[in-house]
């Protein structure tokens, strides 16, 4: 048992000394899209994100990003207005408006991405 103790010791002290306890991944592929993110960063002044379309078609988007607590309620989210990514490209975003206390969202214990719009463009 004291070595056991000792593990979720070090664990919470390296979560502490990173300054990161979520558990929600800073990137990832976003269900139902051929739209990947990666770099998220949650901050005082928003939400930064790099959104790749790794489809072979462009694509129109809308995204809204859901941070939820252990039980599933809502702690804030962002909403990622339309826009067109060409085929193998990608948008960097920066300070994207977050409804909610920036904190709790940057310390939820998951996160959702729900498709708004996505279209194809030909």
């Amino acid at each position: 048992m004291g070595k056991k103790f000792s593990i979720v010791i070090a664990l919470a002290l390296l979560m502490i000394c990173t300054g990161r306890a979520s558990s929600w991944e800073d990137g990832g592929a976003i269900f139902g899209t051929d739209i990947e993110y990666s770099g998220m960063k949650v901050s005082k002044s928003g939400v930064d994100v790099r959104l790749t379309n790794v489809s072979a078609s462009d694509v129109k988007v809308s995204l809204r990003l859901t941070f939820l607590t252990r039980d599933g309620n809502t702690v804030g989210y962002s909403l990622f207005g339309l826009r067109e990514i060409p085929a193998g490209t990608y948008v960097d975003i920066r300070g994207n408006y977050l409804n909610g206390a920036w904190k709790q969202c940057k310390d939820s214990e998951r996160m959702t991405w729900q498709r708004m719009t996505y279209e194809l463009v030909y």
